[in-house]
């Protein structure tokens, strides 16, 4: 009925049916409603300050949708304009600023991810300034 009268796929259909017949999947027990537990596992808790003081700061900005994903923070507006990726020891912020040469801590995201121009290296909470702040907004605003 789902596939004839709905024009559903087979796989969708079949998913529906079990959701209805069986309810909806249980929540594993370690989940939790947070998102970026998962990101920042056992080993990257550490960096839980970092990430959340970034977000802080893109939450200031105006209307972005903050995205966790398997590895990485997607930053979007009406398209990507940032990345926050932590790794084993710091945070990585990858950057679109397209008018912006790279120097100093802002380096050239050429060998970190073909899809931002910049890479900004967080090992401490103090290092999200205003320069990270002032980047963040450059971002945002070409990402109209």
């Amino acid at each position: 009925m789902l596939k004839r009268e709905h024009g559903l796929p087979h796989g969708s259909a079949h998913r529906l049916s079990l959701v209805a017949r069986n309810g909806a999947p249980k929540a594993d027990a370690a989940s939790t409603d947070d998102p970026l537990d998962a990101l920042l596992a056992a080993t990257r808790e550490p960096l839980r300050p970092i990430v959340a003081r970034l977000i802080a700061r893109v939450k200031k900005l105006g209307d972005v949708e903050v995205a966790p994903k398997k590895g990485y923070v997607s930053l979007r507006r009406r398209k990507q304009f940032a990345m926050i990726q932590p790794g084993a020891q710091l945070v990585s912020l990858g950057l679109v600023l397209p008018d912006e040469a790279p120097e100093g801590r802002l380096e050239s995201a050429a060998k970190f991810n073909a899809l931002f121009t910049h890479r900004v290296r967080i090992g401490v909470e103090k290092e999200v300034d205003e320069a990270v702040g002032r980047w963040l907004r450059a971002a945002y605003e070409a990402a109209k």
